[in-house]
């Protein structure tokens, strides 16, 4: 595995100065934000969100004899304040050491239940491959978590220093994650690749800072203006049609979020669970529930980017594209 060490000025501190802002103790601004908050651009609708859910379990868990899992299984639960605070702790980390944190990403793993679950990692723009590389730093050594090997390699020596991996769980070592991600690739991608055939198979979805920000704020002042008392955010598997207007996207895997109260997922303003809602028939009747706020969000960034004859060789390194 490559290391490097974590001065990486030649990255650039991506906005630095938005970085800084956070650290400002200035009320008014933080209340008028929050008081002229729109709906973020990635928020769904609830008959997106059901298709997407469906799709996971029509074309992924029934294709590789896992149509049984339980609902309880599919919800990756976070509670909102790690997560807030997580989020936070990632623009600290750029500050203080001159990293260029671009986002965080969710890395798909199977955890030692046996389950699919997710772990959130900071991202790096990877100039090269051109997309966003999930890394921590262990032990004062910046290492990188590539999405576009089929397996990672275990460090000698892996502890967890640095909190900067977080599972539903709590934070976990380089090495716990890599054998996550492996186990995802043996269990998930594997069994899957030998029915279906693409060029690429996505293993994390990256979101910004801002947009993680802005989504849960959106949250919270949705909880307040509707009593709904959400305390966290439920991560789902999801998979967009098939259909070859989405392009890349086109029957890939993604994961989206759900607002998430003590006892359940819900997906709009009116407190409706992701459960009920999956087995109703929107799918057919392609409603939108304008009447109701969707509190689901998707349309992240896919990866790892995908093969191409054109673009990458064979161990996934960029070459000069061919027209």
């Amino acid at each position: 595995m490559k290391k490097k060490m974590i001065a990486l000025a030649s990255l650039g501190l991506v906005c630095a100065t938005f970085f800084l802002s956070c650290e400002s103790n200035n009320q008014a601004e933080e209340e008028q934000l929050y008081i002229a908050l729109e709906i973020p651009a990635k928020i769904i609708s609830n008959a997106q969100a059901a298709r997407l859910f469906r799709n996971d379990q029509q074309t992924r868990l029934e294709q590789i004899g896992k149509a049984n899992t339980r609902f309880e299984d599919k919800a990756i639960h976070f509670d909102l304040s790690t997560l807030e605070n997580y989020i936070y702790r990632l623009e600290t980390l750029a500050t203080a050491n001159n990293i260029s944190v671009t986002g965080a990403s969710f890395v798909f793993g199977v955890d030692t239940d046996g389950k699919r679950t997710v772990f959130l990692m900071p991202s790096t723009h990877n100039e090269h491959l051109d997309y966003q590389e999930s890394f921590t730093i262990e032990n004062e050594q910046f290492l990188t978590f590539k999405h576009v090997d089929s397996s990672l390699k275990l460090q000698v020596n892996s502890q967890n220093d640095e909190n900067l991996v977080l599972s539903p769980n709590g934070y976990v070592s380089f090495n716990e994650a890599v054998t996550q991600f492996n186990n995802y690739q043996t269990q998930y991608i594997q069994p899957f690749a030998k029915k279906v055939t693409k060029e690429y198979y996505t293993k994390a979805v990256w979101y910004s800072l801002n947009e993680f920000k802005e989504y849960f704020q959106y949250l919270k002042k949705k909880s307040t203006q509707y009593n709904l008392a959400i305390t966290g955010v439920d991560v789902f598997f999801g998979v967009y049609d098939n259909d070859s207007s989405l392009a890349l996207k086109s029957n890939a895997q993604t994961v989206f979020l759900t607002a998430s109260t003590q006892k359940q997922s819900i997906v709009n303003s009116t407190g409706k669970s992701l459960q009920s809602l999956s087995q109703e028939e929107f799918m057919a009747k392609e409603r939108t529930d304008e009447s109701s706020e969707s509190l689901t969000f998707n349309i992240g960034h896919l990866s790892p980017p995908p093969y191409t004859k054109k673009c990458y060789d064979e161990h996934g390194n960029r070459i000069p594209c061919e027209e």
